[in-house]
């Protein structure tokens, strides 16, 4: 098995945030692409989250704060990724 350290995430909604925070606690290096101005997608702008009626940006906050404090994490909003070249993983 081939391990890469360098990933590509697009997407900077709960997902995106989520593996940003997952492979970057692994030691990868991250960069995270979001078209948007700010992470957070959709979730962000949601009052309650289906079925805890928990408070959408108490779950999401936390989270994109942690985000921005990684060292070995780049994000990327306003941008899209045009081209990608590379090997996939296996």
């Amino acid at each position: 098995m081939v391990e890469y350290d360098r990933v590509l995430i697009i997407g900077g909604g709960i997902a995106g945030i989520e593996a940003a925070l997952a492979l970057a606690r692994m030691g990868r290096k991250v960069t995270l692409v979001e078209k948007s101005p700010a992470i957070g997608g959709k979730m962000a702008m949601l009052d309650k989250t289906f079925p805890t009626l928990d408070c959408s940006i108490c779950i999401e906050g936390p989270l994109m704060s942690q985000v921005s404090g990684l060292k070995n994490m780049e994000i990327l909003t306003s941008s899209e990724a045009l081209e990608v070249s590379g090997e996939p993983s296996k």
